[in-house]
């Protein structure tokens, strides 16, 4: 189920006007933003069905999609995410030893500190060799480009937040220096936004502290 609803939400994704750079990095079109109304005809029914959408509405934000994205990846999974679970499978099946998931987690906790330029990097790694979803890329790849606006919005941080605790690694030793402060900055940033994600949840009170795994 999980993998058809993320199917869904890229086909959304091809209705936001992203203009796409030689190197695969997309931005939004000018005058645009993800709060800009964007016309949508919704034949399918997908963003009712999906819950962002009413009957007869014809607009669609690119806020909408973090939303629904924030909504579907508590409960999803790396492979979810990727073109091709079987292939994905196989090259862990293989003991080539490729970090995949490290790719994405790594992604995020550069979006999150404002490391531009190590996120675009790993966003394109994420994209040509753990096989992540390229409309996927392409969102993800916005938010990058308009990290200076978004930075301190709470759902955007949150989206960054779900992608890199559904994809961190089992050894995070990378992140920890013992000669220092302990973890490294990214990786703090990373532990900070998790903090804000359960206190949000105990506001709701949907939210049970056991669920996360703070490796």
């Amino acid at each position: 189920m999980a993998y058809g609803i993320f199917k869904d939400i890229e086909r959304l994704i091809e209705y936001v006007p992203i203009e796409i750079s030689n190197g695969g990095i997309g931005k939004l079109s000018e005058a645009v933003d993800i709060d800009t109304e964007l016309y949508f005809e919704d034949i399918d029914r997908i963003a009712v069905r999906l819950g962002i959408l009413e009957i007869g509405k014809d607009t669609l934000r690119v806020r909408d999609i973090i939303r629904l994205l924030n909504k579907f990846l508590k409960d999803a999974s790396v492979i979810n995410l990727v073109e091709s679970p079987r292939k994905y499978l196989a090259i862990l099946d293989s003991g080539s030893g490729v970090p995949l998931k490290n790719l994405l987690f790594e992604f995020s906790l550069s979006a999150l500190n404002g490391d531009t330029f190590d996120a675009k990097i790993n966003l394109l790694h994420s994209y040509h060799i753990l096989g992540l979803r390229r409309n996927l890329v392409l969102l993800l790849s916005v938010i990058v480009n308009e990290y200076v606006r978004l930075k301190y919005d709470p759902e955007v941080r949150q989206l960054l937040t779900r992608f890199a605790l559904i994809s961190e690694p089992d050894n995070i030793d990378i992140h920890f220096d013992a000669d220092e402060t302990g973890f490294s900055k990214r990786y703090s940033n990373y532990l900070g936004e998790l903090q804000k994600l359960s206190h949000s949840y105990h506001r709701m009170n949907q939210y049970d502290l056991q669920s996360i795994n703070f490796r």
